[in-house]
C-alpha cells in the first residue's frame, strides 16, 4: 500500500496535481486477478520487460558527446563507484577510458545493465477513453473482458499518472545529455515515449522505481465504475456484478453496445 502522512500523495511528493482528466480507465480480461482489482482496489504494476510492444521502455542511446561532457560523466562515475580512490589515479583512468574508448567497446553491455534497471520499474498504463475498439480487443480479451472506471483526485495513486509522449522516431540522444545527476530524467524518456501508431490509446501511466510490491493500493478509493465488454458472456457478467456487490460500496456498472452503422461503441449503464 501507499501511505502518505498528510493523506494527499501529489503535494506530499512535492507535485503539482491537475484536476484533468478527471477519469482514467483499465482495460482487463475478467480473470482470477478480478477480484484484487474490483473488490480490493488493487493495481499491478508491471514490470516494462513484459510489455507487447517490442520498442517499449527499451533503452537506446549513443555515447555522442565533447571531451568536457565525457570526463564529467566518467568522473561522477569514479566518485560513486570509488569514492576513496585519489585524484591523480581517478584522471589516469578516466583519460585511459577515454583514449581506449571503452565506452563505446563496451555499448551492449551498458545497455544490458541499464535496461535491466528499467525492467525493475514498476509500471501501470490507463487510459483516457473507456470506449476504444482496439483496446478492448488488446486487453479485455476480445471484448470479452472489461474495463474500470477510476476517478482521480490530489490524494489517490492516480494523482501520480502522466500522459505519454508518441512520437514518429524513436528518440536519439545521449547518455551525457543526462549524467549521473539527471538519471531520473532519462528514465523518464525511455518511459513515457512511444510510437505514434499506439497514440490512440491516449496513454497515462503511473511508475515506481523497484517498487517493493508488484501490487499497491491507493489509500483512498478510486474506482467508480464497471464497463462490460459487448462480447462479455452471461456468466462472466454475472461474476463481475456479484464481485462489485461484495464491495462494501458496489460502483455503477456499465455496458458496452455495437452502435448500429458505426464502428463505434456506446457506453450505457446496465440494466441488472
Amino acid at each position: 500500500m501507499i501511505k502518505c502522512s498528510c493523506g494527499h500523495i501529489a503535494p506530499a511528493l512535492g507535485l503539482p496535481f491537475n484536476p484533468q482528466p478527471e477519469f482514467l480507465f483499465k482495460y482487463r480480461p475478467h480473470d482470477k486477478y478480478s477480484e484484487s482489482w474490483i473488490l480490493n482496489e488493487e493495481l499491478f504494476f508491471a514490470s516494462p520487460a513484459a510489455f507487447n510492444d517490442p520498442f517499449d521502455s527499451k533503452v537506446m542511446h549513443t555515447f555522442e558527446g565533447t571531451p568536457e561532457q565525457k570526463k564529467k560523466y566518467l568522473s561522477q562515475a569514479m566518485e560513486q563507484t570509488y569514492p576513496q580512490l585519489g585524484k591523480k589515479k581517478k584522471w589516469k583512468i578516466i583519460n585511459h577510458t577515454l583514449k581506449s574508448q571503452v565506452l563505446e567497446r563496451d555499448y551492449d553491455n551498458h545497455i544490458a545493465r541499464i535496461q535491466h534497471g528499467i525492467d525493475k520499474y514498476g509500471i501501470v498504463s490507463l487510459s483516457r477513453k473507456p470506449d476504444d475498439l482496439l483496446m478492448f480487443a488488446y486487453y479485455a480479451r476480445d471484448h470479452a473482458g472489461y474495463c474500470l472506471k477510476y476517478r482521480r483526485s490530489v490524494e489517490s495513486v492516480l494523482s501520480l499518472a502522466r500522459e505519454m509522449d508518441y512520437v514518429e522516431h524513436h528518440p536519439k540522444f545521449s547518455v551525457f545529455e543526462f549524467g549521473l545527476a539527471k538519471m531520473i530524467s532519462f528514465g523518464d524518456k525511455v518511459l513515457f515515449t512511444k510510437a505514434k501508431c499506439w497514440e490512440h490509446e491516449d496513454e497515462w501511466r503511473i511508475s515506481f522505481s523497484e517498487p517493493d510490491e508488484r501490487v499497491r493500493k491507493s489509500p483512498h478509493p478510486i474506482l467508480e465504475g464497471i464497463i462490460l465488454g459487448c462480447n462479455m458472456k452471461r456468466p462472466q457478467r454475472e461474476e463481475v456484478i456479484e464481485l462489485n456487490n461484495r464491495r462494501s460500496k458496489p460502483v455503477a456498472v456499465f455496458e458496452a453496445r455495437k452502435k448500429k452503422f458505426e464502428f463505434a461503441l456506446e457506453i450505457v449503464p446496465l440494466n441488472v
